[in-house]
């Protein structure tokens, strides 16, 4: 009979290696080395609870890898309430604590307080490790918090009178305490990156709605415009067909043309996001071919700047597109420059007009220039809006670029 485990709790435990192996490793290394320290005496007592609760935690380094952030996988992998993920984590970690104990007690008669004595240390040396490698990746994490251990137990050992200082009473609720203090940042990353997922979603939302709007309102200024003229064009032509046949047929071929001009257009916008020109010819072909389409006279100088990633010239190329869009729709211009250079691997490109210009400090900003910082941020790059009342609109992107 096969266990009914909900979706969520299987991801959850799939994604947390250190549920999965690292106690139970931890435990079945640390029976057998309980039963080695029990034949070696108080040295060898002494070095079992030295090294068995650092077992987990490099369990949990070695499960997550030197990258990984153990909580943004666990947030990703378990949507559910830091409190439900709290109890299953702390439920795992008893019942394979209590099986170890168990193990203990019955390899070590006699043992007393050590079959158990180095229980909350592991416990508080893992979660604090799990709290760091919120910081820091998780083998500096684990390495941060060994040292740390090892530092403690030198200290204690060598100021106290009694051996065994750090795993008595007052150490114990020390750990006690780690463990709490830990936990309490675990939760709080955990809100913090419950509020960063949905932040993330709303943005993608909002993002969709405004690609949405944006093809909407392309087809309307560019295909749409384009369709109703040749409908207007056909007309005359019909007219002209008995009175006129030659201007018909000039018509004709004009309808012809412009027919094909507005299915590039519409291939264009549903071709995805790296049009053939740009895949194929670079960055500079792409944008010389817009610009003699473009509503105003645009000159591009790029003086050969070649080839980069297809996420860098999609990036570009797209916030190109939008601004000499702003620039059709607002400037009232009479000619605009697209400027891209690239100096060792600092990348920068730069649309101006010398249209109308407009106050930045009361201006809205549009989707469109959302858009294009977010394209440029996603690379880690920024941009920059400079423009006056009568003095025409310049933007600048800057990019750290390999080619």
């Amino acid at each position: 009979m096969r266990l009914r485990v909900p979706d969520h709790v299987a991801r959850l435990l799939a994604a947390a290696p250190s549920l999965r192996w690292s106690w139970a490793a931890a435990g079945a290394v640390s029976v057998g080395f309980s039963v080695w320290a029990a034949q070696t005496g108080p040295n060898g007592l002494l070095v079992f609870l030295i090294v068995a609760p650092l077992l987990p935690v490099g369990g949990v380094a070695a499960a997550y890898g030197p990258w990984m952030d153990p909580m943004q996988e666990l947030a990703q992998a378990a949507p559910m309430s830091t409190l439900t993920i709290v109890l299953i984590r702390s439920t795992a970690v008893l019942v394979t604590t209590a099986a170890i104990i168990g193990f203990g007690a019955v390899l070590l008669p006699g043992a007393g307080w050590s079959t158990v004595a180095w229980i909350l240390p592991a416990l508080a040396l893992t979660v604090a490790s799990l709290a760091l490698s919120t910081f820091v990746p998780v083998h500096r994490a684990a390495a941060a918090v060994a040292l740390l251990w090892f530092v403690t137990i030198v200290v204690t050992e060598s100021r106290s009178p009694t051996g065994f200082a750090a795993f008595r009473g007052p150490g114990q609720t020390v750990f006690f305490l780690v463990i709490v203090g830990s936990s309490g940042v675990l939760t709080l990353r955990r809100e913090r990156l419950e509020v960063q997922g949905r932040a993330r979603q709303q943005r993608l939302i909002h993002a969709a709605d405004a690609e949405r709007r944006r093809i909407e309102q392309n087809i309307h200024d560019g295909a749409q415009q384009q369709l109703v003229a040749i409908s207007v064009k056909v007309g005359l032509a019909k007219t002209l067909i008995e009175r006129d046949p030659g201007q018909a047929a000039a018509m004709l071929l004009e309808i012809q043309a412009e027919t094909r001009d507005a299915l590039e257009s519409l291939r264009e916008m549903t071709r995805g996001t790296y049009p053939p020109m740009l895949a194929d010819e670079g960055l500079e072909r792409a944008l010389e071919a817009k610009a003699r389409k473009a509503a105003v006279p645009v000159s591009v100088r790029a003086n050969g700047i070649g080839r980069f990633s297809k996420e860098v010239e999609t990036a570009v190329y797209y916030c190109c597109l939008e601004a000499l869009q702003n620039v059709a729709k607002y400037a009232r211009a009479s000619q605009a420059t697209i400027e891209l250079r690239c100096v060792g691997g600092a990348f920068s490109f730069t649309i101006a007009d010398d249209g109308v210009g407009f106050d930045l400090g009361s201006a809205k900003r549009g989707v469109g220039l959302r858009s294009m910082e977010e394209r440029v941020q996603a690379l880690g790059g920024t941009l920059e809006v400079r423009a006056a009342p009568g003095a025409g609109t310049r933007v600048t992107g800057q990019l750290t670029v390999r080619r």
